[in-house]
């Protein structure tokens, strides 16, 4: 009677059952939430991992190195990032595991409250990630993160550019590397006139440690900037 707890009546093998009646429900998963940079310091403090003086720090430089990209105050995991995730997920299991990680935290404090001694805690650690990585270094494959071919030509050489990534995210590099160096910045354009000045379009740009916000293209003649992208909408 309580349909919380529908269980069914004991059946026997070959037995006849009738349909009473068929009810189509459809369902679709949805996937967990993207972490802000709120949401992801919230996640290591509870996992234990990392300090108030580092959360910055470890997001600047996921940010910075181009594992992922910020945009509506999101984390977007990008393919660098989970490549370098799934090497060192591979390969070090023990260093990116998140309880080791806290307990090495804790380690740590215990130095900095000076009931530890520091030499110990580093020869555990640093031993057996010495022999680990020289193990490693002969086992795994350098692994080649492909290029992405564009319609764009390099107006040095003539040769397609391609989107290459490097250690701050992802650029355009001339096809014809290594004869012809040419490399530039991608700009993306939003097809959305500059509200302030309205000649030029407003495109996505990177803040030094990768932050991602929205600009005028005719800067440093416009100086519009923001954080917030611009509503398609209002460029009626």
């Amino acid at each position: 009677k309580d349909d919380k707890l529908q269980i069914l009546p004991k059946l026997l093998d070959g037995e006849k059952l009738n349909l009473i009646s068929v009810t189509p429900n459809q369902h679709f998963t949805q996937p967990p939430a993207r972490y802000s940079e709120a949401s992801l310091v919230k996640k290591l403090e509870s996992e234990g991992i990392g300090r108030p003086s580092t959360y910055a720090p470890t997001i600047s430089t996921l940010i910075t190195r181009g594992y992922v990209v910020s945009e509506e105050r999101k984390l977007v995991p990008q393919q660098i990032g989970k490549i370098v995730c799934e090497l060192l997920e591979d390969n070090f299991e023990f260093v990116v595991d998140p309880e080791f990680t806290a307990e090495m935290e804790a380690k740590l404090d215990n130095i900095a409250d000076g009931k530890q001694q520091w030499q110990p805690v580093v020869k555990e650690f640093y031993d057996p990630l010495e022999k680990l990585i020289k193990a490693k270094s002969e086992d795994i494959k350098k692994v080649e993160i492909p290029v992405i071919e564009t319609d764009e030509i390099c107006e040095k050489c003539g040769r397609k550019m391609v989107i290459k990534s490097g250690r701050y995210g992802q650029f355009l590099a001339c096809k014809g590397f290594p004869e012809c160096k040419n490399t530039k910045p991608i700009i993306k354009s939003l097809n959305i006139t500059c509200p302030e000045c309205r000649k030029g379009e407003i495109i996505e740009k990177k803040t030094k440690k990768g932050r991602v916000f929205y600009g005028c293209s005719r800067y440093p003649e416009c100086k519009y900037a923001s954080w917030t992208k611009p509503d398609i909408s209002k460029n009626k």
